[in-house]
């Protein structure tokens, strides 16, 4: 009996110090997988804190594109706030941003202001008071080869195509020429002299500063006056040019361009069906024997878009002949892959025998516009 109770104690010994074992073990595994676990937080810890570092110091050292902007004397030429005011006779024009820039590769400095109507709140429910705004811009050149490649980058036409484009046209003095161009949604002028290239443009689609929704041809066309924004700043910043450079001058822009009018009037009588002066050319011609050598049909023909988006046709047709009571054009609108997007027809009424009948006209399209073609249907 004494035997049985030894073995059991040495047995119960055993079986304890195999249980202690078993417990070291998974304890050392787990504090083994804890210690790894600790270990490959820290490293990737280390290796992300590691890589954040890298990016960072990359992006330091990465070389952003050299953004020139600087502070300019351009920015004196800007009609001051007071100025404007006098302008308008009241305050509601106010400057929102100025920036000026310098490339050094073309030698070209710019300065670009944005004013806005502050007498009123864009109302975004219906849009129906969408803020009115002005954006001015200064360019300073040296070369002219350099200010066509500039305006190109800049600009969907050439400075030569806005002016031939424009409605009014003038020259407040030499080495100045100006323009005016305007559609419903607002107008431009642009002035340019040997140095300098000074653009207004305003964008007031509700007519709430000018009424820029009248004809360009007619008795009721548009005509220039004190009101018209554009023109007047314009005027103003070639006025500050002229006082650096000690030159003082009082002209009125808007009347300078206002004058062509007459002139394009006197030298567009024929637009009337004046029939006196419709009969002096014929029996001049005749007399002359021009028809023998005259291009008949549509001549002069032309299709220009400015920066409104605005479509200007004109051209002429000039008759045989043979007396006609009526012909019709159609006009083509085509795309750059001159797909037709648009079509029209002009109706030309009772042309006599040799003569020249103008026309002129204006359209809108919002798609893209490329060139236009025309042709006689009968």
């Amino acid at each position: 009996m004494m035997k049985i109770a030894i073995c059991l104690f040495f047995l119960f010994l055993i079986i304890f110090s195999l249980q202690q074992v078993v417990f070291a073990q998974i304890g050392g595994e787990e504090n083994r997988e804890k210690n790894i676990s600790e270990a490959s937080k820290n490293y990737k810890r280390e290796s992300i804190e590691k890589i954040n570092e890298e990016k960072e110091t990359k992006e330091d050292n990465k070389v952003e594109p050299k953004v020139n902007k600087i502070t300019s004397d351009l920015k004196k030429l800007l009609p001051a706030e007071n100025k404007l005011e006098e302008i308008t006779y009241r305050i509601i024009w106010e400057y929102v941003d100025k920036q000026s820039t310098l490339d050094e590769e073309t030698g070209i400095e710019t300065m670009t202001a944005l004013l806005k109507d502050i007498s009123r709140v864009y109302d975004p429910v219906v849009n129906k008071y969408k803020i009115s705004t002005i954006q001015i811009e200064i360019i300073k050149y040296d070369d002219t080869y350099e200010l066509g490649y500039y305006w190109d980058e800049v600009s969907n036409s050439s400075i030569e195509k806005i002016f031939n484009g424009a409605y009014l046209v003038g020259s407040p003095k030499d080495g100045i020429d100006c323009m005016f161009n305007y559609s419903k949604e607002g107008a431009m002028t642009i002035c340019k002299t040997d140095e300098y290239v000074v653009q207004s443009i305003i964008f007031d689609k509700y007519q709430e500063h000018f009424s820029y929704n009248k004809s360009k041809i007619g008795t009721k066309k548009l005509e220039l006056n004190q009101t018209e924004m554009t023109t007047r700043i314009v005027e103003e910043i070639l006025k500050n040019i002229e006082k650096h450079e000690n030159i003082q001058n009082d002209y009125q822009l808007y009347k300078i361009l206002k004058s062509n009018i007459e002139i394009k009037e006197n030298s567009n009588k024929k637009i009337t069906g004046n029939s006196n002066s419709i009969d002096d050319e014929k029996k001049e011609n005749e007399s002359l024997g021009v028809e023998k050598n005259k291009k008949y049909g549509i001549q002069n023909f032309s299709c220009i878009k400015d920066e409104f988006g605005l479509i200007t046709i004109s051209g002429q047709f000039n008759n045989n002949q043979v007396k006609k009571d009526k012909i019709i054009l159609e006009i083509l609108f085509l795309d750059y892959e001159q797909n037709i997007i648009f079509k029209n027809t002009a109706n030309l009424i009772e042309i006599n025998e040799f003569e020249t009948k103008r026309f002129l006209g204006n359209t809108k399209i919002d798609k893209s516009f490329a060139t236009c073609t025309i042709k006689v249907l009968s």
